[in-house]
């Protein structure tokens, strides 16, 4: 348990060090139980705390993050890199933790809200950023410049494989 702490402190107030320690590291277990908190208190935030809510909600969330992953390896193999699926993990679970700081920001309502909702959200995707770009051993600039190419390659993605099913579709 005291690696635990030690490990969130670290990912709040020393980052890089701690980042890359989780990089060598990779506690699997505490990461797990950070992204199921933290889609918990989402779940919690949007909708309540109805249990079957929860458990669906978590489950995809769980899902989600083993799903990013994987995507991220596939990009750090693109780059060369082979990292631990682990540490990859690992690393995605610890830099979400600001997330934590959204509902809160919500609860106070109002401009000062939204305020810390909006830091709350620049400190999440910074810090998101940070954990990829150690986790693949990719340079942080690397991460931001992707970010675009990837939204921008699923929708041609998306809209090849839509023509693919409708000129499937004009053959019968």
């Amino acid at each position: 348990m005291e690696a635990f702490l030690d490990n969130l402190y670290g990912t709040w107030f020393f980052p890089d060090r701690t980042f890359r320690s989780l990089r060598e590291e990779a506690p699997i277990w505490q990461a797990a139980i950070i992204t199921i908190a933290l889609n918990a208190l989402d779940v919690g935030r949007r909708s309540g705390f109805g249990i079957f809510s929860l458990v669906q909600w978590v489950s995809i969330g769980l899902l989600g993050w083993v799903i990013l992953g994987a995507l991220l390896r596939g990009l750090a193999f693109s780059f060369g890199r082979d990292p631990r699926f682990d540490s990859v993990l690992v690393l995605i679970a610890f830099g979400a933790l600001p997330w934590a700081f959204v509902a809160p920001a919500q609860a106070l309502g109002g401009p000062l809200g939204a305020l810390f909702g909006l830091a709350a959200l620049v400190w999440f995707l910074a810090w998101e950023l940070w954990a990829i770009a150690i986790a693949l051993k990719i340079s942080w600039w690397r991460i931001v410049w992707l970010l675009p190419l990837t939204f921008a390659a699923g929708f041609v993605a998306i809209a090849w494989a839509v023509s693919t099913f409708k000129a499937i579709a004009s053959l019968g």
